[in-house]
């Protein structure tokens, strides 16, 4: 999609609704906070929506509380954009609704997106949806104040875990620059996504690794976590981001896996990787997401079946990749 073509749908359109995905991300409500502020200084009217629970840690977000988390099912038509999704059944139970809201512009940077919009900004070199955000209100001569650096700085930073993961870019880090001359306190954000924890978290973590598991070679590591177990500490789904590290981080590990089995009889896998396409091991089951980290759903009436189907592919995976150096067990 050009440039001009968006400037031409603004133009011909008052109401914008936004919208992102379920068990959202850093990368999801920065983009989505920050496109809605832009837009809303350009005259639009706008209502932002996400399906489920916004985690606490982006409460200090301004904007976080105007939030929707369902999307009626009667509205006067306007832009759809859809942000940070690959698909649209990460919207959950809003896909048919948002259909019917108007033209869907659908702005993403995973290499697995589908392609779903009627409007397609796809780049997967990008390193979050937020970077692509930040180029479209520049490009489009759009407000760039501090509160949308600060929505912007958080979608990026959190995509790239505080710029340390590979999809670190020279752009990525332009862009960063530039959104600090605007007022955002780096250490601040640093603190509120990354380092600090509700008590229930740190119980969550220790029950967790308590079932770390690695393969007979010690290039695979895995944990699980069942639903009832958030309920013994009145804990949240969304406190787990960021568990599946723990195993990818261990030294001689590949790949780090991190089950959660919901009493829906579903398994939620998220997947970490220091070299190998866990985008398309994902997309096997269903799911997608990036090359060194995805995430996918199964539905298996046993948790064990997921879990070994998972461990499984990851194998097929990891022993077919060429030169690859793995640690063996004493």
């Amino acid at each position: 999609m050009k440039n001009r073509e968006i400037h031409d749908l603004l133009n011909r359109n008052e109401h914008i609704y936004i919208l992102t995905h379920t068990l959202p991300d850093g990368d999801a409500i920065g983009s989505a906070l920050a496109w809605g502020a832009a837009l809303r200084h350009r005259g639009k009217k706008v209502r932002i929506f996400c399906p489920g629970v916004i985690p606490n840690k982006y409460a200090f977000l301004p904007g976080v509380l105007e939030i929707e988390d369902d999307f009626p099912a009667s509205l006067p038509k306007g832009i759809v954009f859809v942000l940070d999704c690959g698909d649209m059944e990460r919207l959950d139970c809003m896909e048919e609704k948002v259909r019917e809201a108007g033209k869907i512009v659908n702005i993403d940077h995973h290499a697995t997106n589908a392609y779903f919009g009627d409007y397609n900004i796809v780049d997967n070199s990008a390193s979050a949806t937020g970077e692509i955000i930040y180029r479209l209100i520049r490009e489009n001569n759009m407000l760039l104040d501090r509160e949308i650096s600060l929505c912007l700085y958080v979608a990026i930073a959190s995509d790239t875990g505080s710029f340390k993961y590979s999809n670190t870019t020279p752009r990525s880090l332009q862009v960063a620059a530039v959104l600090l001359k605007k007022g955002v306190d780096p250490s601040l954000i640093s603190r509120k996504i990354f380092d600090e924890y509700p008590l229930s978290t740190v119980f969550l973590l220790r029950d967790a690794l308590a079932t770390l598991q690695l393969d007979e070679t010690h290039s695979i590591a895995w944990m699980s976590l069942h639903e009832d177990v958030l309920d013994a500490y009145g804990a949240k789904a969304e406190e787990m981001e960021g568990f599946v590290n723990f195993g990818k981080n261990i030294s001689g590990v590949e790949v780090g896996i991190f089950f959660y089995h919901t009493r829906k009889k579903e398994t939620k896998v998220g997947f970490r990787s220091k070299t190998v396409d866990v985008g398309e091991i994902a997309a096997q089951f269903g799911g997608g997401g990036h090359p060194r980290a995805a995430g996918c759903t199964i539905g298996a009436r046993e948790d064990t079946i997921a879990m070994e189907k998972v461990i499984q592919a990851v194998k097929e995976a990891l022993y077919k990749k060429e030169g690859l150096k793995t640690v063996k067990c004493d």
